[in-house]
């Protein structure tokens, strides 16, 4: 069936990715309604959806560029977007201190 539609093929990991994203950040969401942060259905919960999109679609880019295979790539996807974009650059950032010392980073 996937192979009827033309382009098809090429947009299934960009949909397996973006959907990892919002599986991610609906894990976030739950976590923060459970903790009595947020409420179950609010506006916060439409603006978490280009987020999650958007972690998603970056780990596809990431993983594409690194070679990965499909399942590390849906599994780095829910996870980078359960952290949000603000965790995901303070790791960025903490490792290019590491590695490229903190003159560099700056």
């Amino acid at each position: 069936m996937a192979g009827d539609w033309p382009g098809m093929q090429e947009a299934m990991p960009w949909a397996y990715a973006g959907g990892a994203g919002l599986i991610g950040r609906l894990m976030y969401h739950a976590q923060q309604v459970e903790r009595g942060k947020r409420k179950p259905f609010s506006v916060t919960l439409l603006f978490d959806l280009p987020i999650a999109l958007a972690m998603g679609w970056l780990i596809y880019g990431l993983a594409v560029w690194l070679k990965l295979a499909p399942e590390p790539t849906v599994s780095l996807a829910i996870a980078a977007a359960y952290l949000g974009p603000y965790s995901v650059d303070r790791i960025f950032g903490r490792l290019a201190d590491r590695y490229l010392g903190k003159e560099a980073a700056e």
